[in-house]
């Protein structure tokens, strides 16, 4: 499935962006107001369905949408991966890494949560599999200013993530560093991001060449944490011309 959003009429058109959500996730986490937000902003935006095995099979997924034309990528933990392994392609015009899974892989921020939070990471485990998400879990993916029914609400959609692709995850990834590639890169991380520590997000930032930005009071989910508007305004006021 790929949700399109498309400006308003009469507003001129900027570049397109394509929206890759992270793991466990889907085309409808950018569909609360992030996507409709940089559509009015004039960029025409598709949310793809990234839920194969593999990560590999999920590049190439991405590779089929930009068929339709040269686009900028936004990716976000996962999703922010998959951007990031395409960076050598011709059509991609640059990348917005939201909460990013850094070139090295997840082994590390994996193990930084397992140590700081077990209970979190147990959470966060479980969604390879079915059943209903815990109130940690909900609190764990939000910053502390999310209203708790609806983290809740957000977290009890997250389902099923491929377990084979989270063990790819794990391990570093053939992601072109910046000073090859040469496009333009935002990486925009989150103040209460208890998934991705600020230093794998810094990591993944020097990697491309560029500076960390922070995102204060949100947490791990931030396109639908409370002040997902300043995420999406960066994101539109940075993309880069297609």
């Amino acid at each position: 499935m790929t949700l399109r959003f498309d400006p308003p009429a009469g507003t001129p058109h900027l570049t397109r962006l394509i929206l890759l959500h992270g793991a466990a996730c889907g085309p409808w986490i950018w569909a609360d107001g992030f996507a409709q937000r940089l559509a009015r902003a004039g960029h025409p935006c598709i949310a793809v369905t990234l839920h194969a095995a593999t990560l590999s099979e999920r590049v190439a997924a991405v590779r089929e949408a930009l068929e339709e034309g040269p686009a900028v990528l936004v990716g976000h933990s996962l999703g922010a991966l998959i951007a990031q392994r395409l960076m050598d392609d011709s059509r991609v015009r640059g990348a917005a890494l939201l909460a990013p899974v850094p070139p090295e892989g997840l082994w590390w921020s994996n193990a930084h949560l397992a140590a700081s939070d077990p209970i979190l990471w147990a959470e966060v485990a479980r969604l390879t599999g079915s059943g209903e998400p815990s109130p940690a879990l909900a609190r764990g993916l939000f910053g502390p200013a999310m209203d708790p029914a609806t983290a809740m609400a957000h977290a009890v959609r997250l389902r099923d993530e491929s377990p084979a692709a989270l063990m790819e995850a794990q391990m570093p990834q053939p992601v072109t560093p910046g000073w090859i590639h040469g496009r333009p890169v935002l990486v925009l991380g989150a103040e209460y991001d208890r998934l991705i520590p600020r230093d794998a997000m810094e990591r993944c930032a020097g990697w491309h060449g560029v500076a960390a930005r922070l995102l204060p009071g949100t947490g791990h989910l931030l396109m639908l944490d409370e002040g997902w508007e300043a995420a999406a305004d960066r994101v539109s006021s940075w993309a880069p011309a297609g």
